[in-house]
């Protein structure tokens, strides 16, 4: 009856979820991805708008200012939009490399912002009415190109803008509005351009805070429901050994002191005392079992367990566990030793390394076992100093750990040719399979 009721408060503890951790900074993240959601739609939306009102009110205005023939006038315009519109739903098939639709503007290659900017210069060579797409042209030129040509091609653009007048031979002078009127905007352009991309740039940040600190929190989930579960195997064991166990133990003495004065019932008293014994040995084997066989995580599952915590932040490289050879029982010290090994060379990969794949390959030898982290990032020279250098406490921490534990480190990496580093931890021979 004892094992009975010990198996089904097992089941229900070990079965037991986690509550999950929230908070306002959690809840923060939808709100930070709510912001520049809100902000893409309303730039891409102005973007939109801006080349279908400015080609058509060009068109107009080339017809009935500058006498350009209406069919030259409207097919010009006609043109500009349908360069824009192809390459925009383009982009938004494609979606960005690099960020969600809802963050970025989904602007397609840097081959359609120069098609589309030849045919608006072309346009302006028509009639200089066209002049003005310039200002929606500068977001698209900075957002398309990167820090310094996008700059270049913003001034290439503003200058065209200021002199196509002339060019077109419209105007013998410009006048300072039409001079300060594109470089102000390009000015302003710009200045928007950098706010917006600092914006998402700090949303990212705290996405990735965010991620981090769910990781964080799913851990401590973790190990307070471990720790939970070990205090109440504890606390049943020392019930059972205060009730069960004393009264069963009594039922024997008591069964002995009735035979001696009872011998004609001695039969039916041993019978008691055997049965009393019985239970009493199997009280005694739950409170040995309840307290020495609180849950432990193998080294499989602690690996794992570190793979799933990097994973969840969504960050490179792509993480994978290998298995060589038949796993054993290790002890809890040896167990933790070599996850927070573990834990330490996958940070390192992550912030450091800039790799793609890493691969962790967990071996088990006859006398120790090993755990080889490799990556193919941009790895570094072993033999230089560590001091300032990223990664370089890291792997100070991790020997010093691992001399402690009598194992060893071995690091093999050389610039631009990735990094395995090797720990290898003895375990003794003959050890029980677990």
């Amino acid at each position: 009856m004892a094992r009975a009721a010990c198996s089904t408060y097992s089941v229900g503890v070990e079965t037991d979820r986690a509550p999950e951790l929230t908070g306002p900074f959690v809840d923060s993240d939808g709100d930070a991805a709510g912001t520049a959601t809100a902000l893409a739609a309303t730039l891409r939306g102005a973007m939109h708008l801006a080349f279908v009102v400015l080609p058509s009110v060009g068109a107009l205005r080339a017809i009935s200012v500058d006498a350009v023939p209406p069919a030259m006038a409207v097919g010009t315009a006609v043109l500009i939009v349908a360069i824009y519109v192809a390459g925009s739903r383009s982009a938004l098939r494609r979606g960005a490399a690099d960020r969600s639709a809802e963050t970025d503007l989904l602007l397609p290659g840097r081959g359609w912002v120069l098609a589309l900017t030849v045919t608006w210069m072309a346009a302006t060579l028509v009639s200089a009415a066209f002049v003005w797409i310039a200002f929606p042209l500068f977001f698209l030129v900075l957002f398309a190109r990167g820090r310094v040509t996008g700059p270049l091609s913003l001034a290439v653009v503003a200058s065209w803008a200021v002199l196509a007048p002339l060019l077109v031979g419209e105007q013998q002078s410009l006048g300072i509005g039409e001079i300060l009127g594109p470089l102000v905007g390009a000015v302003f352009s710009l200045i928007a351009h950098a706010v917006y991309r600092r914006l998402l740039l700090e949303t990212d940040r705290k996405r990735q805070l965010v991620r981090q600190l769910r990781a964080a929190q799913t851990g401590l989930a973790d190990s307070e429901r471990r720790k939970g579960i070990a205090e109440e195997r504890q606390r049943l064991a020392q019930d059972i050994h205060d009730t069960l166990a004393q009264g069963l133990n009594s039922i024997v003495l008591m069964g002995r002191t009735a035979r001696a004065a009872h011998p004609e019932a001695t039969e039916e008293f041993l019978r008691i005392e055997d049965t009393a014994r019985a239970n009493l040995a199997d009280a005694r084997r739950l409170v040995r079992d309840l307290t020495d066989r609180a849950p432990q995580t193998t080294l499989e599952q602690a690996l794992r367990s570190v793979i799933s915590r990097a994973q969840q932040l969504g960050t490179p490289p792509d993480l994978e566990l290998r298995i060589d050879g038949t796993p054993r029982e290790l002890d809890p010290q040896s167990v933790e030793t070599l996850h927070r090994a573990a834990q330490s060379l996958v940070a390192n990969v992550q912030r450091h390394a800039e790799a793609q794949r890493c691969v962790l390959t967990l071996a088990w030898w006859p006398d120790r076992v090993s755990l080889d982290v490799v990556d193919d990032g941009r790895g570094f020279d072993p033999s230089a100093p560590t001091s300032g250098r990223e990664g370089g406490d890291g792997l100070r921490l991790l020997r010093s750990r691992m001399s402690r534990a009598g194992g060893t480190v071995a690091i093999d990496s050389a610039p631009g040719e990735g990094t395995t580093v090797g720990i290898s931890l003895p375990t003794g021979p003959q050890e029980v399979a677990g």
